[in-house]
């Protein structure tokens, strides 16, 4: 079996080839239009929304949707997948997180991680309860696992990725610039020079090559954007500056790496359908999941 699949027909290898080009035609059409549109969000909202004193109010937003569609994907995945999970408390709880950023300050942090261990509580304290009667004995580890791993693999990122754009917005762009480039540049490199595979029992397409060519990236990108994007409201150094560009990138592979892992636990390739040529909103945001909350600690230590 193994032998007559690794054999291509002439026909089945013209058809990929097609099928190649075709994905490639997408991702160069959808992918910049994308990248348009966060664009203009941005720049309104550096703009026009700064000088109503609503700065960032946009891209928390924006950010805050991508966070509602990862979640309701990863619930979609773990259900398909025959993972128990609660399909109506996650979403719900991280709608109530990914609203509660926009009625606190985020200049000088007190109440503003109040709703991470209130939704977390609140999420888990039911979910508990339910798996101790007889019906969810069975599954009540599983029910419990599952379902909080949505929320903080997922909701709580999302979270402080909109304290971040409410405290000083041009950090989120830095950060989703040093660690999309990474991603970029562990693709060009791991084409031109891969040869090791990396985790092929996780993701077959990766190499030690890609992985070291992407920290090289995502550090030349974060020293070649901090003057414009954090001096001087965000005093990082250029020690400091080559430091967290490393620890973006760990964190951005890492996350990249989870989000491959649950995929093909689930024995999806994407997850979901909803991008052409990109697969769905988790996939656009798995690198960031863990990138953003590195950077939010960063943050709040260098400004007051």
């Amino acid at each position: 079996m193994s032998e007559a699949r690794a054999v291509e027909t002439p026909a089945q290898a013209a058809a990929n080839r097609k099928k190649g080009r075709g994905e490639l035609r997408t991702r160069l059409v959808l992918g910049p239009a994308m990248l348009i549109v966060v664009g203009l969000i941005y720049f309104v909202d550096s703009t026009y929304m700064a000088e109503r004193g609503m700065r960032g109010y946009l891209v928390a937003g924006l950010l805050g949707l991508l966070g509602f569609a990862g979640v309701l994907e990863y619930v979609a995945m773990m259900r398909n997948a025959g993972f128990a999970i609660a399909r109506v408390l996650l979403p719900l709880y991280t709608a109530l997180l990914l609203v509660s950023p926009f009625f606190f300050g985020w200049h000088t942090l007190d109440r503003e991680l109040y709703p991470l261990v209130i939704g977390t509580l609140g999420l888990l304290f039911p979910i508990a309860l339910e798996s101790l009667s007889r019906r969810r004995m069975q599954q009540g580890l599983e029910l419990q696992g599952a379902t909080m791993l949505g929320f903080l693999l997922i909701a709580w990122p999302m979270f402080l990725a909109q304290g971040m754009a409410l405290r000083h917005l041009p950090s989120v762009l830095w950060v989703a610039l040093v660690c999309k480039g990474g991603d970029i540049g562990a693709y060009l490199t791991g084409i031109a020079i891969g040869r090791h595979k990396l985790i092929p029992h996780v993701s077959a397409g990766k190499t030690v090559e890609g992985a070291v060519g992407s920290v090289f990236w995502s550090v030349g990108i974060a020293l070649g954007l901090r003057g414009w994007l954090l001096d001087p409201e965000v005093p990082l150094t250029l020690t400091a500056a080559v430091i967290v560009g490393i620890i973006l990138n760990v964190t951005t592979q890492t996350g990249d790496l989870i989000e491959s892992l649950l995929k093909r636990r689930c024995g999806v390739k994407d997850s979901s359908k909803l991008l052409p040529a990109h697969g769905g909103v988790l996939d656009l945001i798995d690198s960031l999941l863990f990138s953003f909350p590195a950077f939010f600690l960063v943050l709040t230590w260098l400004t007051p």
